[in-house]
């Protein structure tokens, strides 16, 4: 019993005698040249394709080509301007370099005699594909050549519109996490608008002043260790802190501005990465160091001598 290749099989059942990916119909071509194609030919083959109904157009000359694509663009450019490549002089790649130099991604296969490899190098960082045949447009691998191109030209599109996407997506995580940092900065100014004492607003604020840098460093790094890494690796750390806390008499509110002030810097650091993820680790390690902060402070109230009427 003999085996069909995959690829061979998916060809057959979409139609494509050629066993690879199908065309688009209407696919729209610009061709560039000394002399015209055969349109009948190309017709023919690109309706095996699965393109049916496919758009020419031909112009003779590069100042042609270029009046076209400053105002339209097409699934793909045919160039064979150079009929002849030759070393001493003439460049296959010219139209190709001045079609790109203005502005056009559309995806270009260069039809040429021969070409050295400065010539492939230079086609390739122009992201264009060279068909070397000596008889120009009625070679039989125009056609997959077209086809070659066309298919990356619609994976560069794709690439395009995820990192957009994704560009997208950040700039909104960045837009949230900004807001909910405001929100909580502004819970914690609000607190302290209700409970602050005029006769000793001086002195609370010198002393937070002197917690929040005695802290800050060392703070900046649990937190940001505490983002890259599971909460459980640094749950011994964080109970640590809230009994240094405790010791250095910084209260819940002290302890959860200086959070907001290292969190604020730590998304300011961020660029291009996501802020929703370390606004989510930053908030449980808030919540996990005020909890060890509440708990050290019971505990040491249990502990603390009474007075006896």
């Amino acid at each position: 019993m003999s085996s069909v290749p995959i690829t061979q099989a998916r060809a057959a059942a979409s139609g494509d005698p050629f066993g690879g990916e199908l065309l688009p119909s209407g696919l729209r071509l610009l061709c560039v040249g000394t002399s015209e194609p055969s349109w009948v030919g190309l017709t023919l083959q690109l309706d095996a394709r699965g393109s049916h109904e496919p758009k020419f157009r031909w112009v003779a000359t590069p100042a042609e080509a270029l009046g076209i694509l400053a105002e339209d663009s097409f699934d793909c450019l045919l160039l064979r301007y150079q009929p002849v490549w030759d070393p001493s002089g003439e460049d296959p790649l010219a139209l190709a370099r001045a079609v790109r130099a203005g502005g056009s991604a559309d995806p270009i296969v260069v039809v040429t005699q021969s070409a050295d490899d400065s010539a492939w190098s230079n086609a390739i960082a122009l992201d264009v594909d060279l068909l070397v045949t000596p008889i120009g447009w009625e070679s039989t691998a125009l056609i997959p050549a077209i086809a070659r191109a066309v298919s990356q030209g619609r994976v560069r599109d794709e690439i395009d519109r995820l990192r957009l996407e994704e560009r997208r997506r950040l700039l909104r995580d960045r837009g949230e996490a900004e807001s909910i940092l405001a929100q909580q900065i502004q819970i914690v100014s609000d607190l302290e608008s209700l409970t602050e004492s005029e006769p000793a607003c001086a002195t609370v604020s010198q002393l937070e002043a002197t917690q929040q840098t005695a802290f800050a460093d060392y703070y900046q790094e649990l937190l940001r260790g505490y983002v890259m890494m599971s909460s459980g690796t640094l749950s011994d750390d964080v109970r640590k802190l809230a009994d240094v806390f405790r010791q250095a008499n910084v209260t819940p509110r002290n302890a959860l501005r200086l959070h907001l002030r290292c969190l604020e810097r730590l998304i300011d650091g961020l660029g291009n990465r996501s802020s929703r993820h370390v606004l989510t680790r930053a908030n449980l390690l808030a919540l996990e160091l005020m909890l060890h902060l509440a708990e050290s402070h019971r505990a040491e109230s249990r502990t603390a001598p009474r007075l006896i009427d």
